[in-house]
């Protein structure tokens, strides 16, 4: 389902967006999030980087790698901490 905005000034907020926005009501509630959508050079705007900060970061040497089973043990690391 499509929400149409009418307002131009929200509409201009949004429209320059970059990642996940949460929108707040007037009251401060939490309504929902914003996912822009994505545009040419930015194919994962949830993530708010751009295609070429991401292909820097790919081709960066020195940027740290996780494999899948230190993933999840960091998961379980914190899972134990929040109970």
């Amino acid at each position: 389902m499509s929400i149409p905005i009418q307002d131009q000034a929200l509409a201009a907020v949004l429209g320059s967006a970059v990642g996940v926005q949460h929108m707040i009501g007037p009251d401060g509630k939490v309504l929902g999030r914003f996912i822009p959508e994505p545009r040419p050079g930015m194919a994962f705007p949830e993530f708010g980087v751009t295609d070429e900060e991401l292909a820097r970061e790919l081709a960066d040497p020195n940027a740290p790698r996780f494999t899948a089973e230190q993933v999840m043990a960091r998961l379980r690391e914190i899972d134990q901490c929040t109970r």
